[in-house]
């Protein structure tokens, strides 16, 4: 699997707000979670290569490739490390 190429179809800002609802809810919990005006599909599509992500338990390595992003803001930079920390306990 080439993560960064899945981490950006689901877009690092997004799988940080989710991170939690992907980790732990259904397919069908999670696309209704959206707070975003995404298509449907979108949706959908964002949240299988999320849980892809758990499935293929690359989380910890994406969390770090967000917290190094130059991508994204400062924000969810920082809140990637702290999922990083909080999952190595």
């Amino acid at each position: 699997m080439d993560l960064i190429r899945v981490l950006n179809s689901v877009g690092m800002s997004t799988f940080i707000k989710y991170y939690y609802n992907f980790k732990n809810k259904s397919r069908e919990e999670c696309i209704t979670a959206f707070e975003e005006p995404y298509t449907d599909k979108a949706k959908s599509t964002r949240t299988g290569h999320a849980q892809r992500i758990f499935r293929e338990n690359m989380h910890l390595e994406a969390l770090e490739i967000i917290a190094k992003s130059n991508r994204v803001d400062p924000i969810t930079a920082h809140s990637a490390k702290e999922i990083m920390l909080a999952e190595k306990i």
